[in-house]
């Protein structure tokens, strides 16, 4: 388990490999990780995403009929990143918008990310595009 301390609590990073998996969001997959590799109660893993235990439960039971009876693999060869789960409590922007979000804050490139994240630099692009948009609206809502 990759953790580092934070004010007297651990908090979980999750590795980027994590969510290669095409088949399942990236919710699902965060959930997936967190239930099955860091055998985490369905109300703990709420806490850390900012989400209702209810809605985890079924995004677990969802991820379990897409995997059927394949395990779910993280890949832990280089490169991998480590995202620290308190980035996606944010409910403003989508998982997937907030890890690229924090790719792109560390240096990394487009085409760095959609191979990390299995994606191809177009979708990159456009979820980098999202992001500035919604965070330029609400800018402008501040104002």
């Amino acid at each position: 388990m990759d953790t580092h301390k934070i004010i007297g609590k651990v908090e979980f990073s999750l590795p980027s490999s994590i969510f290669r998996n095409r088949n399942l969001s990236f919710l699902e997959s965060i959930v997936v990780y967190l239930k099955e590799l860091q055998r985490l109660r369905y109300a703990d893993i709420a806490r850390l995403t900012n989400r209702d235990r209810r809605n985890i439960f079924s995004l677990y039971e969802r991820a379990c009929k897409k995997l059927k009876d394949k395990p779910f693999i993280v890949d832990e060869k280089p490169p991998v990143f480590y995202i620290p789960i308190s980035v996606v409590q944010d409910r403003s922007l989508s998982i997937m918008e907030i890890v690229v979000e924090y790719l792109l804050s560390l240096g990394l490139r487009n085409s760095e990310i959609a191979n990390l994240l299995a994606r191809s630099p177009k979708t990159i692009y456009t979820v980098h595009a999202r992001v500035n948009a919604k965070r330029d609206t609400k800018k402008k809502n501040k104002k």
